[in-house]
């Protein structure tokens, strides 16, 4: 899972000309501001600098989650998909995702922060494949309405920082800008499940029809436990400074909720919720039913689902 090349030279070579120290620094101030003032609502960058640090550090990240995450949506609904709005853009790595995996025609890219939309439109203008179809335009969500609609529209790792009150009131904005999907993306932790939950049962409110990844309109995991998924994403030299990483790898845990305007065709395949458990001859399975969470076994007798089951991960469908 990575970034396209194109995209990945140009921030760590033409984009990236802060000192390693700065950088470092400006990385480690990011991490603070998001792990002490997320869900307030107040302003995490500031300077193109500290933004820089962001798309490096972060860029592939978001790339990866959003990218899994339509991508297993896709598999059971795949409408024909023109136009895209990515809501609280950051740098773009949501919208660059989504191109990537559809035939997009027209790109609008909603961040309050002028520094993000300024770094981001830098990146776009040097990838050919979204430059010529996609504007950046200045909004605060949770201030302004947005009077066009989309055929998907996404938001990734927003409503985390949002205050809770606020919350339904931002889901409702989104889905009514919505034509065809509504594609949410949260941090793979217990907030961020939280998060998904509320919006889909805000979502199901308004008449949304879910796509992924659940297949129970209410949530059978116990109150304890939630549901996260992970895509592992290749570390270059510069972001491992950053992490403080010696893997040339990090994993992202990552929580989604897609949605329809219309009804979709339900599948009889099960959701695997957990990396599946591999023995010599069978494979254990948590999976998401529509009436239940439940394990389930495949031995090594029926060779073809066994095959499949081994070789199976978190987040898809068996």
């Amino acid at each position: 899972m990575d970034l396209p090349i194109e995209i990945k030279r140009y921030i760590e070579n033409e984009l990236n000309i802060i000192d390693n120290k700065d950088l470092y620094d400006n990385a480690k101030t990011i991490s603070i501001n998001y792990r002490t003032n997320n869900g307030k609502g107040k302003r995490l960058l500031k300077s193109e600098d500290e933004v820089v640090a962001y798309a490096i550090s972060r860029m592939p990240a978001t790339y990866g989650a959003v990218y899994n995450s339509l991508k297993h949506s896709l598999e059971i609904y795949n409408p024909n998909i023109k136009t895209m709005a990515d809501i609280g853009a950051g740098t773009g790595a949501g919208a660059i995702a989504i191109n990537e995996l559809l035939n997009i025609e027209k790109i609008e890219c909603y961040e309050r922060e002028e520094a993000m939309r300024k770094i981001g439109k830098k990146i776009f203008d040097n990838y050919d494949s979204i430059s010529e179809k996609s504007n950046w335009n200045k909004l605060d969500i949770c201030k302004e309405k947005i009077m066009e609609k989309y055929d998907l529209v996404l938001t990734s790792y927003m409503l985390n920082e949002i205050n809770d009150n606020r919350k339904d009131i931002i889901v409702e904005k989104l889905w009514n800008i919505t034509n065809k999907i509504l594609l949410i993306v949260e941090p793979g932790t217990i907030k961020g499940y939280t998060n998904i939950i509320n919006a889909k049962q805000k979502l199901m409110q308004m008449g949304a029809k879910i796509i992924a990844p659940c297949k129970s309109d209410k949530c059978k995991l116990p109150k304890d436990d939630w549901c996260s998924f992970t895509c592992r994403i290749q570390r270059t030299k510069t972001h491992k400074q950053l992490k403080d990483g010696n893997v040339p790898y990090e994993d992202e845990k990552y929580i989604y909720i897609a949605v329809a305007k219309e009804e979709i065709n339900e599948t009889d395949k099960k959701r695997i919720l957990r990396h599946p458990i591999i023995h010599n001859g069978f494979v254990k399975l948590k999976v998401c039913d529509k009436e239940e969470i439940k394990e389930i076994t495949i031995t090594k007798k029926d060779k073809e689902k066994f095959k499949i089951a081994r070789k199976s991960e978190a987040g898809e469908l068996i």
